[in-house]
């Protein structure tokens, strides 16, 4: 057993949709150890990316708070976090906490790796296989899919610090597209026909490496000790055919739609997370932050706009995290598709796309699908979140910009085994 303070495992898949789990009503991709989180712990179904895609979410997820907070109104990746307000991983390691990262990165500027901004320990990334993305060759020599490479360096990274609290941050590239080059030996284990059955096999990887993670703490008799975060970087890749079910959009097509932002959310720690419960009231990533520093036993941090959510869970605060979440996303040049500006409260989803353009309003509870605008029909409610969108816009920094010069992070090189920090 680890020292007082609690372990943190926090999982951040990419472009997982709402409706591709088990345990989210999906029928043709098995994902038992994910689903068995849930059945341990939390399953939200108002979980939030409150800056979509990859880079600005997970800037978001890392700082704890709104990235327009630090200028970050769409993908301006490269653009910095700030120095001056520490990172979940810093804020941590400088409480006792080894830090571990393994997978994707894709947040700050070049020279802001994970070891120059509070991780102790990176994960380094196999040689790829060549032409491939997703095949590596491992320290033996063998050719291994990538997440499930990944899944045995958690185990690693976990017995090699199980006497210590620890926070290992696994962001793996799964399932980011394109999944085209998943092996038989997990597309067959699905029901997905066509295209989906590849996305769908790398959807299976994750769910062993799940079971793995759970395995091990198991194993080291972590289990209760340990809070695991469970969640998704942005909304369904509909490209690979990916699901946002019962909503409608998600990556590359449908970027204004509930699909894009609402992700699959769980939390588990027996003991202290209530088991088998669903929590329907809205968060975002950003409530991460401040749950771990606060399961931890620490003050959340001034900078954060997250709540600690444990109290919400467990039914002692019957309040709601947060009555109001909004979205910003128009950075000059960015994609095009990814501009939305939007409001949710309670039941209503307030969106435009453009600042000219009329604003839209929708009843989620009666219309998951956004198919029938209804701001003509509520023009007092129209009003009101307009102007509490204005209101929060007021408080934000101007649009940041990116470096034009700058020396890339070369302390994780190709290999194997971990790159440390310098003490």
């Amino acid at each position: 057993m680890s020292a007082e303070k609690p372990n943190i495992v926090l999982i951040y898949i990419d472009d997982l949709g709402y409706g591709d789990l088990g345990c989210y009503d999906c029928q043709d991709i098995p994902t038992p150890n994910i689903d068995r989180l849930a059945d341990q712990g939390v399953r939200f179904t108002a979980s939030y990316i409150t800056n979509p895609p990859c880079c600005p979410s997970r800037c978001a997820l890392m700082m704890g708070q709104y990235g327009q907070r630090f200028g970050k109104y769409g993908m301006s990746r490269g653009l910095p976090i700030p120095e001056d307000r520490p990172t979940l991983a810093k804020f941590l390691s400088g409480h006792g906490y080894v830090t571990g990262q393994i997978g994707k990165w894709d947040i700050g500027s070049k020279v802001q790796g994970p070891l120059q901004v509070g991780f102790d320990e990176v994960a380094q990334k196999p040689p790829k296989k060549k032409g491939s993305k997703y095949f590596c060759t491992n320290q033996e020599g063998k050719t291994q899919w990538l997440t499930d490479y990944d899944g045995d360096n958690i185990i690693t990274f976990i017995e090699r610090h199980k006497a210590r609290p620890f926070f290992l941050y696994w962001s793996p590239e799964a399932v980011h597209s394109k999944n085209d080059e998943a092996p038989p030996s997990l597309t067959k284990r699905t029901t997905a026909k066509g295209k989906r059955s590849k996305l769908a096999g790398a959807i299976v990887s994750v769910d062993d490496q799940v079971g793995k993670l759970t395995k091990a703490l198991s194993k080291h008799g972590l289990r209760k000790n340990t809070l695991v975060i469970f969640s998704s970087d942005n909304g369904a890749n509909i490209g690979e055919e990916g699901s946002s079910a019962p909503y409608r959009g998600g990556k590359g097509s449908g970027t204004q739609q509930e699909g894009w932002v609402r992700v699959p959310t769980i939390f588990s720690m027996p003991g202290l997370v209530p088991q088998g419960k669903d929590y329907q009231k809205q968060i975002a990533n950003f409530d991460f932050y401040s749950t771990i520093t606060s399961v931890a036993g620490l003050p959340i941090p001034k900078h954060c706009d997250g709540v600690n959510l444990i109290p919400y869970l467990t039914g002692k605060n019957k309040g709601e995290p947060h009555e109001y979440l909004f979205w910003l996303n128009n950075e000059p040049g960015d994609a095009e598709r990814r501009h939305l500006i939007a409001v949710r409260w309670k039941k209503w989803r307030l969106y435009k796309k453009y600042a000219a353009d009329p604003w839209q309003l929708f009843d989620l509870e009666g219309d998951p699908k956004e198919e029938k605008d209804v701001a003509s029909k509520n023009p007092k409610i129209v009003e009101s979140l307009s102007t509490k969108h204005a209101a929060w816009a007021r408080t934000l920094a101007p649009l940041g910009k990116i470096p034009k010069l700058a020396k890339p992070d070369d302390s994780i090189k190709t290999g194997h085994g971990w790159a440390f920090a310098k003490q």
